[in-house]
């Protein structure tokens, strides 16, 4: 999933979870299920920022090539 289709997914939960058509019932069940979106893309956003930044340190020629950082993005290829 891309960021711009998270933040569409996340617009969508804002829609739901605003619905002034839902009961307590379906209100609770979707804010549990906004919740955990919010959780998971929170962990996305930080796993890019986490790209970006050693992209960027990459980038200055920083010998990274072994490092910890390079290893999670590559999968230690």
């Amino acid at each position: 999933m891309t960021l711009v289709e998270l933040q569409k997914v996340l617009g969508d939960r804002v829609e739901i979870t605003l619905d002034k058509t839902l009961t307590p019932e379906q209100r609770k069940e979707e804010i549990e299920q906004s919740t955990l979106i919010c959780g998971l893309a929170k962990q996305m956003i930080n796993n890019g920022d986490l790209i970006l930044r050693t992209e960027k340190l990459v980038a200055q020629e920083r010998a990274l090539k072994h490092s910890y950082a390079m290893d999670l993005i590559t999968g230690g290829n």
